[in-house]
């Protein structure tokens, strides 16, 4: 009897809170992505020789927490929490040895947010979120956080902004607009202005997406001028992508001015990829160009990447990847950044390549 009544008092202590908060809910997901990686980044230690290496690789692994409460007359509080992993390192940071691609460890790395949503006015933000460029971006890239990823091209606005203000609009039949201002970005495209606090965001995409085409439109400026540079550096991107049957096209362009806030330090990055699907494998590859930076010439690159995927379940998918840059003699732009777990470096004037061999699980 004693047993029983211990048993039905350890099961009340989790149902209670349950039915009280019948109109609440928390949803607990996640993403373990490795691969292991033969690197050969001609870093600058070793700038002409074979500076090849095998990693086991974290990318972009993560855990997510996200609620949602009905607080009456359409009105919903929503939060979120995502943290990044290392699955390869589990050092001394406790937790699959926490880490941010930002540069700040612990818990809510990453997005980390809590606001009010409506099913007929959208939602408002406040924390730390993907910037809309960012995600408009990912919206095309093939190689989302593996070797080849679009990022090793990144003008620097693919951001998470700190202390950001954030509205979603809902969906008026496929027309969707995100608008985030960050009081404080301390990230920039120069690391000059990484960690100066007087520098501000402001981020806007519309986008259109019913059916199986989409487009989109953004804008980012960050305020450097508070800072004491002479301008404001400023980014348009414009993304568009669609389905034909099995195959999916996707492309992007975007052009970046003021760079670091210097006058005429502008850069265009423009590229296309496509995948091709057959059941449980697809097909796939994509190539990017990083333009001369402003004036200067034989400071542009160029990177392909080609991959093989195959689903091993509806969760679960296995992959081949290959990427390589090219780049021209003032250039060092890397094949193996953005959301991947290593990159060696890659010096001036050098072409990085490497091969991939993953798995993705999304729970």
């Amino acid at each position: 009897m004693n047993k029983k009544l211990i048993a039905l008092a350890i099961a009340s202590a989790f149902v209670a809170p349950v039915a009280m908060a019948d109109a609440s809910s928390v949803v607990i997901s996640g993403q373990m992505h490795v691969s292991v990686d033969s690197l050969d980044g001609k870093s600058v230690n070793t700038p002409t020789t074979n500076s090849r290496q095998t990693n086991v690789s974290t990318n972009a692994s993560f855990l997510q927490f996200a609620g949602k409460e009905d607080l009456g007359n359409g009105l919903n509080a929503i939060w979120l929490l995502k943290t990044y992993v290392s699955l390869g390192n589990t050092g001394s940071g406790g937790f699959g040895d926490l880490y941010n691609q930002n540069g700040a460890d612990g818990l809510g790395n990453g997005p980390a947010y809590a606001g009010l949503s409506g099913a007929s006015w959208g939602a408002v933000k406040l924390g730390k979120d993907e910037g809309p460029m960012k995600l408009l971006g990912r919206k095309v890239d093939l190689f989302n956080n593996q070797i080849g990823d679009v990022r090793n091209f990144s003008l620097g606005f693919d951001t998470r902004p700190n202390n950001a203000i954030e509205y979603n609009s809902p969906s008026w039949g496929g027309f969707q607009a995100n608008v985030m201002h960050s009081t404080n970005l301390a990230k920039a495209a120069d690391p000059s202005f990484a960690t100066d606090k007087s520098v501000n965001l402001w981020s806007a995409t519309a986008m259109y997406d019913a059916g199986p085409f989409f487009v989109g439109l953004g804008y980012e400026k960050h305020g450097l001028t508070s800072a004491g540079a002479a301008n404001d550096e400023k980014d348009w991107r414009v993304s568009a992508g669609g389905n034909l049957g099995d195959f999916k096209l996707l492309g992007m362009y975007e052009k970046g001015t003021d760079l670091g806030g210097v006058s005429g330090k502008d850069r265009k990055v423009y590229g296309l990829g496509g995948a091709y699907k057959m059941g449980s494998n697809s097909i796939k590859a994509q190539y990017y160009v990083a333009g001369d930076l402003g004036s200067v010439s034989n400071t542009g690159a160029k990177m392909y990447a080609i991959g093989f995927d195959h689903s091993l379940s509806k969760r679960t998918t296995a992959y081949l990847a290959y990427a390589r840059t090219s780049n021209d003699s003032g250039a060092s732009f890397s094949a193996f950044g953005g959301g991947h777990g290593d990159n060696p470096g890659t010096a001036v004037g050098q072409n990085p390549s490497g091969f991939s061999v993953g798995m993705i699980h999304n729970f």
